[in-house]
């Protein structure tokens, strides 16, 4: 398997099964418990339930920073071309 696609599984793997911890202790420090039942295992049961229906916003929250890698992987990319092109140019 390709070094580049294994880090992207690991990361997408990673979005998914840390981001749910992640907003319910950010929650918490911020804004205070967690309401709902049965506190972090009701907010990761709520956040994957509403996943397994196809809620986008759900799934946009889950793949966020995923998003955000990949952002900054184009804007690099786009970088070197931009630098060489000039390189050759200038």
């Amino acid at each position: 398997m390709n070094y580049r696609f294994r880090r992207w599984i690991v990361l997408l793997v990673a979005c998914v099964l840390l981001v749910p911890i992640l907003i319910y202790i950010s929650g918490w420090l911020l804004v205070g418990p967690y309401e709902g039942e049965s506190g972090l295992f009701g907010l990761v049961t709520s956040i994957y339930g509403d996943a397994l229906t196809g809620s986008l916003s759900t799934w946009f929250l889950l793949l966020s920073p995923m998003l955000l890698v990949l952002i900054w992987s184009i804007c690099a990319w786009m970088r070197s071309n931009i630098n060489g092109w000039i390189a050759k140019n200038i």
